[in-house]
């Protein structure tokens, strides 16, 4: 197998050109792209959050607190959100809480419910987290070396894949726009 990803890429999309030739391979390459790219980029954001003691996953969780900081939110508006099971994110409070990042105050609407909230600690590390990002990941150092012309368009096309991709998750936060 080459090593250079376009190659990778190539020899690929030959191969499933030949074995089924009735098959268009078109999406190969997209495809490929997207998985593997996911892949590292999933690989560069956890090595920061890891420096900082939690998985990416952990500061999205936050993250996604904190911009939500005036809203309260439940359990099962953030698995939504993040596109994940109840189970997860049930296993994500109770260890974020005990590191004192998170905290649940029953809903005064539903005394079944909890709203959850980030605490002044929590608020701190998603900032030094944010930062870290910021001044060591590879993906965001990658974007900034694009032309302006292709940060835009890359951001656009992204936004309209999370979007139609959103729609057709179950349980995604906006399924019924």
């Amino acid at each position: 197998m080459p090593r250079k990803p376009v190659d990778q890429l190539n020899v690929g999309r030959s191969f499933y050109a030949r074995q089924m030739p009735d098959l268009n391979v078109d999406h190969f390459g997209p495809l490929w792209h997207f998985f593997t790219v996911g892949h590292l980029v999933s690989t560069d954001l956890d090595a920061i959050a890891r420096k900082l003691g939690y998985s990416f996953s952990d500061l999205d969780f936050l993250g996604t607190l904190a911009i939500d900081e005036r809203t309260a939110l439940r359990a099962t508006d953030l698995a939504s959100q993040l596109y994940v099971s109840n189970a997860v994110i049930s296993s994500r409070i109770a260890r974020l809480e005990k590191d004192d990042l998170v905290e649940r105050h029953r809903n005064p609407d539903d005394r079944r419910a909890f709203d959850l909230l980030l605490t002044e600690k929590g608020r701190l590390l998603i900032e030094q987290a944010i930062v870290e990002i910021a001044e060591k990941s590879k993906l965001v150092r990658f974007f900034r070396e694009l032309s302006p012309e292709d940060q835009q368009a890359l951001a656009r096309i992204l936004g309209d894949l999370h979007q139609r991709f959103d729609r057709e998750f179950i349980g995604g936060p906006y399924q019924q726009d």
